[in-house]
């Protein structure tokens, strides 16, 4: 499975927002987290579509989550930033992959794991991944 780099941007980004618990703007985010401000611009209005940031204009404004950090999870950061992700895809394209008896049972590995993944990342939230006392 390959996450791309807006995935990994977005959740960086995201992750930012939480941290620090009030709205930041797009040129504080670009410059703390080292990521290209244009580039972050689009992400965020992704994530803002999601329904995962919001953004307030003004003196006061820039973006931040628009739900509780515990109520946000990867999964559904990834999904939005990429799309349906599809970890195995046959080699084999046609609607009937299961020409023989094994190539059933191996797709079936790879339909657990799809979902073993999509599990395992709806499970961790941003407020897991947040340390609740950090170290500064």
């Amino acid at each position: 499975m390959k996450i791309s780099k807006k995935s990994y941007y977005g959740l960086r980004a995201v992750l930012a927002l939480a941290h620090a618990g009030k709205p930041l703007s797009i040129h504080a985010l670009a410059e703390t987290e080292h990521l290209p401000e244009g580039y972050l611009e689009k992400i965020l209005q992704s994530l803002r579509k999601g329904g995962v940031v919001e953004a307030k204009k003004g003196t006061t404004g820039g973006y931040s989550l628009a739900r509780d950090k515990e109520q946000i999870n990867v999964w559904e950061i990834l999904r939005i930033l990429d799309g349906p992700m599809k970890p195995f895809m046959p080699p084999i394209k046609g609607e009937l992959p299961c020409f023989q008896p094994g190539h059933c049972q191996t797709n079936e590995v790879w339909r657990r794991l799809e979902h073993e993944i999509e599990t395992s990342l709806t499970q961790v939230t941003l407020g897991s991944l947040i340390p609740e006392h950090p170290h500064h």
